[in-house]
């Protein structure tokens, strides 16, 4: 099995203003939401640590790379994350993972 074939599992930190929070999770709950249609997405969760109530993470499986390359070029993906930028303290911290 190649790499692109391999299922890819990504962790994304994600910093709200606190002052644009309910903006941001509106948006990235759209985007979920949006992304969960893709065939290429196994699951995509917004949780928020129970140790740190500023910070969000997205956690997210894609059946390949090139699944979540796709996902990537979409528009509603492109634009969603562009509406971000105002909406965060600072651009999300994004971990790409291979299973074991």
């Amino acid at each position: 099995m190649t790499e692109q074939d391999r299922a890819l599992f990504l962790v994304v930190t994600i910093k709200p203003r606190e002052d644009k929070r309910a903006e941001a999770e509106e948006q990235l709950q759209s985007m979920r939401r949006q992304t969960l249609r893709e065939p290429g997405c196994v699951f995509m969760h917004l949780v928020q640590p129970q140790d740190d109530p500023d910070n969000w993470v997205m956690l997210e499986m894609f059946r390949s790379r090139a699944a979540w390359d796709e996902h990537m070029r979409q528009p509603y993906n492109t634009e969603g994350n562009r509406i971000l930028e105002d909406l965060l303290r600072e651009p999300s911290d994004l971990r790409l993972m291979d299973e074991r």
